[in-house]
């Protein structure tokens, strides 16, 4: 045992110290291969809760765009009869509520952004999965800046709008008024509505507000059609 060792003593000692390196490579490669599909297991169903719930919202956000489309274009003719208009002033107020609003959320970020900005999109190993992530991602990049778009023409939209009616019933309205579902909405219910007169009867006004309602009805219109897209 004391004795002068042998190549084969010296071999054996070192495949037995390759086996353990190796073993352990194994056991670690193992580990964190099971690490990343329960990641990648985690993020999926992050990944899904987050579209789930903007699905339904976008849902939601289309049909209530379509009602204000359709009562915009109610408004549109009112205010395009000059002889009658007087007559309709309440009507005039009650439907200029939903071109007032517009209906549209936030999309979900905080999964995908995760994904892209921490290299996580390595757990899935689906290359047409990651391209499907990168597609929805841009989607709702572009929507973003669609709706910045949409911001900026809410506010010139506005200055139109109170240059014909009076706000404060409409927001009034807005604060007393759940809009989860607009074809809920009871027009009649409309806090100090029927009190309102108009602000003026300048028909070149009047037509200008025409003209920024069915600026806004197209952005409506639009913007379903982004939803259905998303």
């Amino acid at each position: 045992p004391h004795g002068k060792k042998n190549w084969k003593s010296y071999f054996w000692e070192f495949l037995m110290l390759f086996l353990a390196v190796f073993c352990g490579f194994l056991a670690e490669y193992q580990l964190e291969h099971q690490i990343e599909k329960q990641r990648a297991k985690e993020y999926a169903l992050s990944l899904r809760r987050d579209i789930t719930a903007d699905t339904l919202a976008y849902s939601i956000n289309i049909k209530n765009l379509n009602i204000c489309v359709t009562k915009i274009e109610s408004l549109i003719v009112l205010l395009g009869n000059k002889d009658e208009i007087l007559n309709h002033t309440n009507d005039i107020y009650k439907l200029s509520l939903y071109a007032f609003i517009f209906p549209q959320n936030n999309p979900n970020e905080s999964t995908i952004q995760q994904l892209l900005n921490s290299g996580s999109l390595r757990y899935f190993r689906s290359n047409g999965l990651i391209d499907s992530i990168k597609a929805y991602n841009n989607s709702i990049q572009l929507f973003k800046d669609f709706r910045q778009d949409i911001g900026a023409l809410n506010l010139e939209f506005r200055k139109a709008q109170l240059r014909v009616i009076e706000l404060n019933p409409l927001i009034t309205s807005i604060s007393q008024t759940n809009f989860s579902k607009l074809e809920n909405l009871n027009l009649d219910s409309m806090a100090n509505a029927s009190n309102a007169q108009l602000m003026t009867s300048d028909q070149a006004l009047i037509k200008e507000y025409a003209n920024w309602c069915a600026l806004k009805k197209f952005y409506m219109a639009n913007t379903a059609k982004v939803f259905s897209s998303l």
